[in-house]
């Protein structure tokens, strides 16, 4: 095995916290559990990392794809490309998770799923840094899950590169992409540009029905971004990025009769979502200051079959704007400090015409020291005080500990407990089916780590408060409202993971494993959350200039919603199994094929969607020198 391929397998096997030794860790940095660079061996929180290489290498299409592989992380999804996605971090909901494009935040405030994970692309991604646990002593609002901090590339060499793809692939998909970027002492700009089409396959399908013999529900997405940077002096730099998504695609709407619903050649959303903004950064040797202004625009469109009563066009526009100020400061050997203030307008327009604003300041601390015991001590603190002008002003904290333990070689353990809250979308309070009396969802939760040489097990545990759920008053003509739940949800289990290499073999592999409990206020077990979940990953480089992998993942029985179709009768367990290969065929060119769903596995993540069959796709990369 070559030195290259040697280090591409460890890049793999980096690519989580728990799969790292510390001499490892020291090589990795994260920007979002403290809001500053840090190494993630100073780093206490439960941190996930997913590379470019990873990236291509395993072929995904969707972010659901690349999380998925991650233990504590599930997802579902309303039928094929760009149905709608909900993104589950050990088992809590989508929108209790903060999503961020290059530190701007993807929360939708006119939707009450968080981010539409659907639209976003892969290729233009650097890395995603995915933080679990509760987050809101840095991040407030809408962290209880934990922060996915999706980063772009940029430009890091001198010169002119680029790069294009082009994949083509079963129900017509077709992608198509291009990065480019430029660099000198005092100016780079990065671009890319991605295009996915698909004719896709039917969203819903009755039950033991073949998805082939109802209408295809495509699917298009345009996205872009372009980021450009300036150094004014050494120490003093200008940054500003533009991100834009295009996306429109077909989906099934309600019908009593489910054949007439698969068969909805009418009904069709469309979404253009922008997120750009601007920073100064002063850097004095490990001091740093950013001032810095991100704006989200969301505008989205549904339309369906139209009535005698209604045109059944539905508009969604709104937006995010956030002004700020972070300082990281080090004010002694192996001691970080870092503050900073931020306020954020989050806005409504349409029939609603709505808006609230939020104004914040944190502070972190983070110690570094020699214990009394054996071995390395890391004690780290996060405040937050935020105000709000429709919500009780909230504090939330964090504390987390994590010891190396000197006489027993690459052996350490991590506690974190933290507080948090999710405070009610726009759409929440003030939709027709919403309502201003809502109060935040409160959280808190910790988490235990302890790992010897690749092998991982964490403990966590997450108790809810005034959970905000959609309650259906009239189940004869579907009317309901969000309300607050009285009693407190409960969301607790076990991670387990390993990773490792045998290079005798030339083989990497990573085995995760969940095991999660739910109960909610009277005991009973929520909705659409497996018990049971694993995933098996194997990287295969013993023939030259190829790499072969698979990911299996297996997901156990779940209960269905009462909202579900036959809601009495559980999810069926299902495994998928997808294959991917890669060969180079020089320094600059290389090939890629796919297979997804190998087994053909039939399968629903929602009741009444349909997901892909086995399908095919075949790729290029070229890189321009």
């Amino acid at each position: 095995m070559t030195q290259t391929k040697l280090s591409l397998l460890l890049a793999f096997l980096l690519s989580s916290q728990a799969h790292a030794t510390n001499v490892q860790l020291e090589k990795l940095t994260v920007t979002t559990p403290t809001k500053s660079a840090q190494s993630l061996e100073n780093i206490t929180s439960n941190v996930d990392i997913i590379t470019s290489d990873e990236i291509q290498l395993r072929g995904y299409k969707t972010i659901s794809d690349a999380l998925k592989a991650h233990s504590g992380i599930s997802y579902n999804r309303t039928g094929g490309l760009g149905g709608a996605t909900s993104i589950m971090v050990r088992g809590l909901n989508s929108k209790d998770v903060l999503v961020l494009i290059d530190g701007v935040r993807y929360n939708d405030p006119t939707s009450p799923s968080g981010g539409q994970f659907e639209h976003i692309l892969m290729e233009s991604i650097e890395k995603i840094e995915i933080v679990k646990g509760a987050q809101s002593g840095v991040w407030g609002a809408d962290a209880s899950a934990g922060v996915i901090n999706i980063i772009t590339k940029k430009a890091t060499k001198n010169g002119i590169s680029a790069s294009i793809y082009a994949e083509s692939g079963s129900f017509n998909t077709q992608t198509y992409g291009l990065n480019t970027t430029y660099k000198q002492d005092k100016f780079d700009v990065a671009l890319n540009l991605q295009k996915l089409s698909t004719d896709g396959f039917t969203a819903k399908v009755p039950e033991g029905k073949d998805s082939d013999h109802f209408e295809n529900d495509s699917y298009e997405n345009n996205s872009a971004d372009i980021k450009l940077g300036y150094n004014i002096t050494e120490n003093d730099r200008l940054d500003t990025f533009f991100n834009y998504i295009d996306a429109e695609g077909d989906y099934d709407g309600y019908n009593y009769d489910p054949t007439l619903a698969a068969n909805d050649s009418f009904a069709n959303s469309s979404s253009k979502e922008k997120f750009y903004g601007m920073s100064y950064t002063n850097t004095e040797g490990k001091n740093r200051t950013k001032l810095y202004f991100n704006q989200s625009d969301f505008s989205r469109v549904s339309k369906e079959t139209p009535t005698a009563y209604s045109d059944n066009i539905y508009k969604f526009d709104g937006s995010v704007r956030e002004l700020g100020l972070n300082s990281a400061l080090s004010y002694r050997e192996n001691a970080d400090l870092s503050l900073g203030v931020d306020c954020k307008k989050f806005s409504h327009d349409n029939a609603i015409s709505q808006e609230n604003t939020n104004q914040g300041i944190f502070v972190t601390n983070s110690n570094k020291f020699k214990s009394l015991t054996a071995g390395t001590t890391i004690f780290s603190q996060a405040l937050r005080y935020d105000k709000f002008d429709d919500f009780d002003n909230k504090i939330t904290y964090k504390l987390g500990l994590k010891h190396t333990h000197e006489n027993i070689k690459d052996f350490w353990t991590s506690f974190n407990y933290a507080t948090a809250y999710n405070v009610p979308s726009l759409y929440q309070l003030y939709s027709y089916i919403g309502n201003k009396d809502l109060n935040p969802e409160e959280t808190k939760g910790f988490d235990v780590t302890a790992n010897y040489k690749g092998f991982g097990v964490t403990y966590f545990q997450n108790e809810i408060d005034d959970l905000i759920e959609y309650v259906m008053t009239d189940f004869e003509t579907y009317a309901g409202s969000y309300f607050n739940v009285a009693g407190k949800s409960t969301l607790k289990g076990v991670e387990l993971s390993y990773a490792n290499t045998l290079e005798v073999a030339n083989l990497a592999y990573n085995l995760n494993y969940t095991y999660l409990k739910t109960e909610d206020r009277e005991g009973k077990e929520l909705a659409r959350r497996a018990k049971n979940s694993a995933n098996i990953s194997l990287d295969y480089y013993g023939i030259e200039n190829t790499h072969l992998g698979a990911l299996i993942q297996y997901v156990g029985e779940r209960k269905k919603s009462k909202y579900d179709l036959n809601p009495s009768i559980d999810y069926d367990s299902y495994t998928v199994v997808d294959l991917t290969a890669n060969f180079d065929i020089n320094d600059q060119l290389s090939v890629y094929g796919k297979i997804d769903n190998v087994l053909n596995e039939d399968y629903q993540s929602v009741a009444g969607y349909a997901t892909s069959q086995r399908a095919h796709y075949l790729g290029f990369r070229y890189k321009v020198k």
